[in-house]
Parts: C-alpha cells; sequence; structure tokens
C-alpha cells in the first residue's frame, strides 16, 4: 500500500535514508510556524526569566501552541509519513530548537566534532551521532551492530537555511546501514566526501531514518535558527517527552490525532475486552477502532483504486478526517 511516495523517493529512503522536500508548506504555513516559534520562546523566556540570547529546546512542543500540533497529521506530510513507517504509529517527541546566532567573538569548533570554544561556552556543537544509541539515554537493541528501524522523523527548518554557517542539519547518506560501533572508532569524525549540509528554504521538509548519522553545524549567521522535528515511532514503544498527554488536548482532537498523540481511541479498558483474564495491550493487540489511522488510510488506496488514480491524489480528504475543531 502506497498513498504519496515515489519510487525515486522510496528509494532515497530506503538506501540515503532520508527525503527532501522543498517548499512543502505554504507561506502562510511557515510564518505561522515561525511565528509561534518566536511566541513560545518569548514565553518561557519569560517565565524563566532567561536572556533573550539563550538557546534551548521546548519538549512536546505540539502541547505549546496549536501551529505545532497541526505538524502532526499535516496533509502532505503523513501519507508520505506512513508510507515510510506504516500507520500502527504515534508521536515520540516534538521538540523545538531555537538557537540565536553566536555572539561576534566565539569561534566555533569544526563541524560535528562536540568540541570547541562554542561548545565551552554552552552552545551545542552537536557531535555526529545517531539517535537511540547512546547509552547515556537508550542502548537500542542490534541487528548485526546496526540499529534497527524504530522511528522516523521530520525536520521543518522555520527560516531560511539555504547558506552555509547557519545552524545547518548535516547527515551521512547511508549511514544508516552502517553501526554506531564504526562511528565511534572513527572518533565521530565523518570524512567531507560522506556528509551533507542541507541547505533549505524555510517550509521545506525532511523525512529522515534517525539511524542516519547527523550532526548541527554552528550557527555563525545573523539569523536565529528555528527547527522543528517530529518524531514518529510504532506505537508499542514509550514516547520520548511524555507520558500521557493533557486530556483537554484529547478530548479536543480528531481520533486520528488522538491516536498519534499515544490514546487508544475505541478501547473502553487499554487491557482488551477480557483483561480481567486475559490482558492485552491494546498497543500490541490493535484492533481497527483503536487505529483509525489504519482505517484512513486503506480508504485512501481504495479511493484511488475506484477512480484509477494514485492515492496522492486523494490525500487532501486528510484535512477533513484530521483536523479537530478550534476550540470556542
Amino acid at each position: 500500500m502506497t498513498l504519496a511516495m515515489t519510487p525515486q523517493q522510496r528509494r532515497a529512503f530506503d538506501e540515503d535514508g532520508f527525503i527532501i522536500l522543498e517548499n512543502l508548506l505554504t507561506a502562510a504555513e511557515s510564518n505561522r510556524l515561525a511565528a509561534a516559534a518566536d511566541e513560545v520562546v518569548a514565553r518561557i523566556q519569560k517565565e524563566k526569566s532567561l536572556p533573550r540570547e539563550t538557546h534551548f529546546q521546548v519538549r512536546n512542543a505540539l502541547a505549546q501552541h496549536d501551529a505545532f500540533l497541526d505538524l502532526i497529521d499535516h496533509p502532505r506530510i503523513l501519507p508520505l509519513v506512513i508510507d515510510a513507517i506504516g500507520w500502527n504509529i504515534q508521536i515520540r517527541t516534538t521538540h523545538l530548537d531555537y538557537r540565536p546566532p553566536y555572539p561576534d567573538d566565539l569561534e566555533a569548533g569544526a563541524v560535528g566534532s562536540g568540541k570547541g570554544a562554542d561548545s565551552e561556552a554552552g552552545y551545542r556543537n552537536t557531535a555526529w551521532h545517531p539517535d537511540l544509541a547512546s547509552p547515556e539515554i537508550f542502548q537500542a537493541p542490534s541487528l548485526d551492530g546496526r540499529l534497527p528501524f524504530m522511528e522516523i522523523k521530520v525536520f521543518y527548518p522555520l527560516f531560511d537555511m539555504t547558506e552555509s554557517g547557519c545552524g545547518n542539519l548535516w547527515l551521512s547518506p547511508g549511514s544508516h546501514l552502517r553501526t554506531p560501533a564504526e562511528l565511534r572508532d572513527m572518533d565521530r569524525e565523518v570524512p567531507p566526501d560522506q556528509a551533507l549540509e542541507l541547505k533549505l528554504p524555510a517550509g521545506s521538509a525532511v523525512v529522515w531514518r534517525t539511524a542516519v548519522w547527523h550532526c548541527v553545524g554552528p550557527n555563525q549567521s545573523p539569523k536565529t535558527r528555528k527547527i522543528m522535528h517530529v518524531g514518529y515511532h510504532y506505537r508499542w514503544l514509550r514516547p520520548g517527552d511524555y507520558i500521557q498527554q493533557d486530556p483537554d488536548l484529547l478530548a479536543r482532537c480528531s481520533p486520528i490525532r488522538q491516536q498519534l498523540l499515544g490514546a487508544l481511541p475505541g478501547s473502553d479498558d487499554p487491557l482488551g475486552a477480557d483483561s480481567h483474564i486475559a490482558p492485552a495491550s491494546q498497543y500490541w493487540q490493535t484492533r481497527r477502532t483503536d487505529v483509525p489511522l489504519r482505517a484512513w488510510a486503506e480508504s485512501q488506496v481504495e479511493a484511488a483504486d475506484k477512480e484509477h488514480t494514485p492515492p496522492s491524489a486523494t490525500t487532501t480528504h486528510l484535512a477533513n478526517a484530521t483536523t479537530a475543531p478550534k476550540p470556542t
């Protein structure tokens, strides 16, 4: 079942580990997200009495502003997400990365080194790494030393990241097929011919396997780096930045959004109908009513078959299927 991914995109996703989608969002959507980032950051800075030049991440950002919530089931991205990882998914993380420019007198360390005066000053010069492979956070199971496919992220630049040196995301194509041990043996130094610095306009998106080796370069531009990451993984895994979402948030969401937010829309008992005799987590023993994204995806394929059109031509119905009414 394919909803939107082209054969060329499938090959890139499997071989390189990522798909680049320039100008996925409209200018209005991108501007709304950038304004939401400024609003959320300003509120947190005020609450915590932080200086304006503070750089930080906001985790579970979808709960901070509806602009971020609207990204999780965006009608132009969710079909690709389903093609990449399937329909039995939920959000693992949503994080806003907000990094003002470096001070003029701060010398940047080498890209991907995690070392240098900038790191010593508290600026994140992120070293090359795959996600889910840090013994300090979580040591994932391996397959011949390689990380299993457990999640993807969608990377959204909320500012024009079209030049080098503005906090760009760097990826090493094909590195998801290599082992984290190999990267450690390389002292986390990726040769230039194995590294790609992404230079993208605001409103673009990158769908990528988080096992791909990646890092973040220094922000030596006059711009503030504003990035949203939306991470999707399987429902039988635990999310990274929430245990349960706020009930009021869930109550105003559609069934598909409820699924993505880790709820069980169709279950009276999360351990199934016979929970007192044979409990079975509905995150594992899934029913169609608990996974509305499955029914929606299958309906898109059926509609396309009847019309003899690619499923991607019908996925605009997603907006009606997943967008919750705005609170009054």
